[in-house]
């Protein structure tokens, strides 16, 4: 097996754990078609593995998943912890139970970043006010003691001013104000919706606080992961990351959890912890998901003709004009 990315030549990390195949620390499989991938750490591109002794590796990695975590899963792909390593199973899984310790662990990742900044700058002001608090003669105790409410509050707030990055910036329909919108500012938006998008989200507009924007498909997804991590750390409410996966499970899977939330017609702000945690998990689930499975498309095709390339066949021959076809059509597409 190559040691360096086919696409990117950047070095392809880890030693490719229960494949056998001493590289690779997050591999793709395909069960049925006998198809084994190295995912390059660098460009995220599938580095076909050769034919040689593949299945006999694939059966190593479906039964590790078997032992793994389950991170997301649509019907065509899943992503599976095992230990230190990511794989991604390929085809028709069987039905897999969502994972709570996936957003237990980004629960507790986002806590340590909150600390990385409230204990520093908590000891630091302590340590100032103290020094303070002596020459004045003991008359800023109360200070001192709410100084890590303070920090919180601060770390809070430059979470909030985060920018949301798009595009292109939403204009208010009402006032015509461009929206710079911030992380703070999706908190009064609502989830809606919407026939040609799997995610609307309608925006109020902090000049004229009218509903007067919408976001739609993948910008809104990203809107949505900034807004609901903001609230998580600014709203007191605690949340239990089990309550939430029963939601997203109980309704039926993401996409039905984020259609429930549209019809509820609710201002994020006003949905409970747990629902908005689920709402979040929901919307991570499918941007990850469908990030693999558009990678998966990519690299089936390669697959497909390295495969075929062993012998010369139609199917071949056709596959191959088809993405010089592909190839030529994006190439004589005017740029906008």
């Amino acid at each position: 097996m190559y040691r360096s990315c086919a696409f990117c030549n950047g070095k392809l990390d880890g030693d490719g754990g229960p494949s056998g195949l001493g590289v690779g620390r997050r591999l793709a499989f395909d069960e049925w078609k006998g198809r084994l991938w190295v995912i390059c750490p660098r460009c995220a591109r599938w580095n076909l593995a050769p034919l040689d002794d593949r299945l006999e590796r694939i059966e190593l990695l479906a039964r590790a998943a078997g032992d793994g975590r389950v991170a997301a899963a649509t019907e065509q792909v899943a992503l599976i912890r095992w230990q230190a390593y990511d794989l991604v199973r390929v085809g028709k899984p069987r039905r897999l139970e969502l994972a709570t310790w996936r957003y237990g662990e980004r629960l507790k990742a986002r806590r340590r970043e909150q600390l990385r900044f409230v204990v520093p700058v908590t000891v630091a002001a302590v340590g100032l006010a103290v020094a303070v608090n002596v020459a004045a003669g003991g008359s800023l105790g109360v200070f001192v003691w709410n100084m890590p409410s303070l920090a919180r509050r601060l770390y809070t707030g430059m979470v909030g001013r985060r920018r949301v990055t798009l595009v292109e910036p939403p204009i208010c329909e009402r006032c015509g104000t461009v929206l710079e919108l911030r992380a703070k500012h999706v908190a009064h938006a609502r989830v809606i919706g919407q026939p040609q998008a799997d995610v609307a989200l309608l925006l109020s507009c902090p000049a004229c606080r009218a509903e007067g924007a919408m976001l739609v498909g993948p910008e809104a997804r990203a809107a949505l992961r900034q807004g609901l991590t903001y609230m998580a750390v600014s709203r007191a409410g605690r949340q239990r990351v089990e309550d939430a996966a029963r939601l997203v499970e109980g309704a039926g899977g993401p996409d039905q959890l984020i259609r429930d939330v549209a019809r509820r017609e609710l201002t994020l702000r006003s949905l409970a912890p747990e629902r908005r945690l689920a709402l979040e998990m929901a919307v991570d689930e499918r941007m990850e998901v469908e990030e693999l499975e558009r990678q998966w498309r990519d690299a089936e095709e390669i697959a497909e003709i390295a495969d075929g390339m062993l012998s010369t066949t139609t199917e071949l021959e056709a596959a191959l004009r088809r993405l010089k076809g592909r190839r030529r059509e994006d190439r004589d597409q005017p740029s906008s």
